[in-house]
């Protein structure tokens, strides 16, 4: 177990004022770095050059609104100028922007953080917390945090109740370094990478995994085999390409795969273990700090042999090597036709709406299927998720299925980010204790490879009486609302004097206008809630401000109030 000796934690840290704007050297993040273009009045040599692209800044609140919007289905958070920029770009050019960004590494960030902490005495996988927070909240790859996020909901590995997790940081890290290398690249690569990755391997049992040997009583591990068509491929019943189920000649639901499909997938999955040079099989010392940065190698003494029949009627021959084996089983998966309507609204569900319509998914899923080369191509599936017509029109009246619960974790991030939080002593010493108390979500801690909800978790209600879905309830209750309205409290009201782990947040133009209140909850509602308080709720949240003479606390009641809004915890 991990020594802990750090008490004061981002999630409940007093929010110090710090009055200078600081902004990340990339294009998009609101300011004039790396762009070169001619402005309109070159006769004044200081004006020369100033202008970022044309409409930069916006201005109008429409288009600000909007954008916020797609920016809180494609980030973590972002601030105002973010807002500007996405605007004035264009949401296809900012996304191909983000593509081409220096992607961060989380191995490297994990890495500073032991060097840092090593004083500390915070070892293991809680180094990985601070570590996850440096990425989310420091670094300018903002889609590719997001795409991480939801990737590591889908393709689930959890320190939950694992001391071996606990103590070997590296295990997460290097895990979600896989999901960032390739979170902008293609699907067959994703699946086998995790496939072959320690963590997986230790997490869904298949290191180690040995070949039949039926006098012993010894079969493979069916674990993972299950889990990789179930979870992270095709899931359990045929689709429709638009997502629904497709049905037998009696009205049944048809399942994709059954208890031999499973037998056989599993003799696939034998022979894997320590990746490290020199490794050996059945290691279970001294491996995981190192060997996690390292796929699993195949050994072949340890291989089920003989053929494999796999979905579809495909058959792998005898006489492959094991890896050629992975191979061809991440290559049926890979070709199954449910990869399209099963991924792609997992995806919507976790970025957009948690109850997109058949067309959207069938738009989304006809991305992922495309043939070729681009079969599978992340680039083009973010983009037919985040710019499809549905995601981009938002007619909460016409559409009340639409959107989603934003995830506890999200609304967090998406604070910090708006005010460019910024840890004082240089890194964030947050290891989530209360915060995960408060509200049941903590990355890379779920329950279970199933998440910390369920795609089709249905509340009792409104919700499942239309029969529709809201996964994210799933951990919304009686004691996590009021942990999450706390901890909105703790960022923004509370003045409980704090002596480590302080975190700097710029309100300079906030307090700029804390003497107009509906000018500044109209700027906050932007900024938070995409423009989407109501009428009666905007109301309610100026008479209160307008109470109040002092300035901090004036902004400090907006923030809180937005924060516990409906119409901020709901994205439409």
């Amino acid at each position: 177990m991990m020594k802990k000796v750090l008490p004061i934690f981002v999630g409940c840290l007093l929010v110090h004022f710090a009055y200078s704007q600081t902004h990340y050297d990339f294009i998009g993040a609101g300011h004039l770095a790396g762009i070169s273009v001619t402005t309109s009045d070159e006769a004044s040599p200081e004006r020369a050059g100033l202008k970022t692209i044309d409409g930069f800044p916006v201005e109008d609140a429409v288009l600000l609104s909007d954008a916020s919007r797609f920016l809180a289905q494609a980030t973590l958070g972002y601030d105002y100028e973010t807002i500007q920029m996405a605007a004035a770009m264009g949401y296809e050019a900012w996304m191909d922007e983000q593509f081409t960004l220096p992607r961060t590494g989380g191995v490297g960030v994990l890495e500073e953080m032991m060097e840092a902490l090593t004083e500390e005495e915070v070892f293991g996988s809680f180094l990985t917390r601070p570590g996850w927070w440096e990425l989310v909240l420091k670094q300018p790859d903002a889609l590719n945090q997001r795409v991480i996020h939801a990737f590591s909901q889908l393709f689930v590995i959890s320190y939950l109740g694992n001391d071996i997790f606990e103590d070997n940081g590296n295990l997460i890290a290097t895990y979600h370094e896989l999901l960032g290398q390739h979170s902008f690249g293609n699907y067959r690569e994703l699946l086998l990478g995790i496939s072959r990755h320690l963590g997986m391997g230790l997490y869904l049992s298949h290191l180690n995994n040995p070949k039949s040997d039926p006098a012993n009583n010894i079969h493979p591990d069916e674990n993972y085999a299950r889990e990789i068509m179930q979870l992270f491929s095709i899931g359990l019943y045929e689709l429709n390409n638009d997502g629904t189920r497709k049905l037998d000649a009696q009205g049944q639901f048809i399942p994709t795969y059954n208890n031999d499909d499973i037998r056989e997938f599993a003799k696939v999955f034998t022979g894997l273990g320590d990746g490290q040079p020199g490794g050996q099989w059945g290691s279970t010392e001294d491996i995981f700090q190192g060997g996690s940065l390292y796929p699993m190698a195949m050994y072949e003494e340890w291989h089920e042999p003989g053929p494999k029949y796999l979905l579809n009627g495909q058959v792998v021959p005898a006489g492959q090597t094991g890896l050629q084996d992975v191979e061809a089983a991440i290559d049926n998966l890979h070709q199954h036709p449910n990869v399209g309507p099963f991924i792609g609204k997992a995806l919507i569900q976790f970025l957009v709406s948690s109850n997109p319509s058949p067309a959207y998914v069938n738009r989304v899923a006809t991305a992922i299927n495309s043939g070729g080369s681009q079969r599978g191509d992340f680039r083009a599936i973010l983009k037919a998720i985040l710019l499809d017509e549905e995601a981009r029109v938002c007619q909460p009246t016409a559409q009340p299925q639409g959107g989603k619960l934003r995830e506890p974790i999200v609304r967090y991030t998406n604070f910090l980010r708006a005010f460019n939080a910024r840890p004082e002593l240089g890194f964030y010493l947050d290891e989530m204790y209360d915060w995960g108390s408060s509200t049941n979500q903590i990355p890379y801690f779920a329950n279970s490879v199933f998440n910390f909800y369920q795609p089709e978790f249905q509340p009792n209600g409104p919700i499942a009486d239309q029969d529709w879905v809201a996964p994210v309830f799933q951990i919304h209750n009686s004691s996590t609302a009021i942990g999450y309205i706390n901890q909105a409290n703790l960022w923004t009201v509370s003045e409980a004097p704090q002596e480590d782990g302080i975190v700097l947040l710029d309100y300079e133009d906030e307090l700029a206008l804390s003497d107009q209140p509906s000018a500044l909850v109209d700027r906050l509602n932007i900024l938070l809630a995409c423009g989407q308080l109501s009428p009666a709720s905007r109301s309610i949240i100026v008479d209160a401000i307008s109470q109040l003479g002092d300035p901090n606390e004036r902004l400090n009641l907006a923030l809180y109030l937005i924060q516990i809004a409906p119409e901020y915890a709901i994205l439409k």
